[in-house]
């Protein structure tokens, strides 16, 4: 119930950023609200359903042609595609900021000092990696031919964890497309970028795992294998916020067989190198 109530206080609050007009009885639509949440989501991401006509039609990008869209927002970007673009890399930054700061607050880390020049390593590469790949943020940029979404910014809700495919509607599946309205911009962001193996409950305990096994061996942990985990869509999936299951995803399991190094690796990120050509220079 306290999740609900949560999810509920963020509705409510994206309700506000869209239309303020519209919350003249706003206690009794959080109220409304608290009860069944995951159906009022439903309802809410329905209505900002567009036609077939409209998913045709081209769609602007540039600030200048839709200063509605950048409503509100504290942003220099000239154009719909550069501020999803910082979007994305603002999330994919977080679980660097987030692994590491639980990595260093550990206990493990704290006490386990033969293992910590391990995981320092592994995170400095990660770092290095992370400012090559310009931080993923081509994930949400529908210029980017490896971005996530179509080419007018359709992106497609890509299921719990335990599933293949989003079941909604009988499987016709979530969508939204954030770049057609401010309004589908807003609730966008409730979007989840979800790891399948979980960052907090699955990745980190194996990358202290990893740096005990290297300090054994005195290999370096596989820093490719952590990374494709922790930043990319090997390992996250593209959810609506119905979607995205907190519960622990008991069968998503890390590999052990894949924690070292055996053999000396040039760190690049193969499938990520052609994704750069068509990001922004900054």
């Amino acid at each position: 119930m306290e999740l609900f109530l949560l999810r509920a206080d963020l509705i409510y609050n994206v309700l506000a950023a869209v239309n303020n007009n519209t919350l003249k009885t706003s206690i009794k639509i959080k109220s409304f609200m608290d009860e069944n949440i995951k159906e009022k989501i439903r309802i809410l991401s329905s209505v900002l359903d567009v036609d077939d006509e409209s998913k045709k039609k081209k769609i602007s990008s540039l600030r200048l042609r839709d200063p509605d869209w950048f409503q509100g927002l504290e942003t220099r970007a000239r154009t719909k595609e550069e501020f999803m673009f910082k979007r994305c890399q603002e999330r994919i930054r977080s679980y660097m900021y987030k692994t590491k700061s639980d990595m260093i607050k550990s206990d493990f880390y704290i006490k386990q000092t033969k293992c910590r020049k391990y995981l320092d390593e592994v995170f400095k590469q990660f770092s290095e990696l992370l400012t090559k790949n310009k931080h993923h943020g081509y994930y949400f940029d529908r210029s980017n031919t490896n971005g996530l979404c179509d080419e007018i910014g359709t992106f497609k809700c890509e299921g719990a964890w335990n599933q293949s495919v989003c079941s909604y509607e009988r499987g016709t599946g979530h969508k939204i497309n954030p770049y057609q309205s401010r309004e589908s911009r807003i609730i966008f962001s409730t979007w989840n970028l979800d790891h399948w193996v979980e960052r907090s409950r699955t990745i980190i305990p194996a990358l202290f795992e990893a740096s005990k096994m290297a300090s054994e061996v005195h290999r370096s942990i596989n820093m490719n294998y952590f990374y494709e985990l922790l930043f990319t869509t090997v390992n996250l999936k593209l959810v609506h916020i119905v979607c995205h299951d907190k519960g622990q995803h008991i069968s998503a399991k890390c590999d052990p067989n894949l924690y070292l190094q055996y053999k000396k690796v040039i760190h690049s990120f193969s499938y990520a190198d052609n994704c750069l050509e068509n990001d922004f220079n900054n």
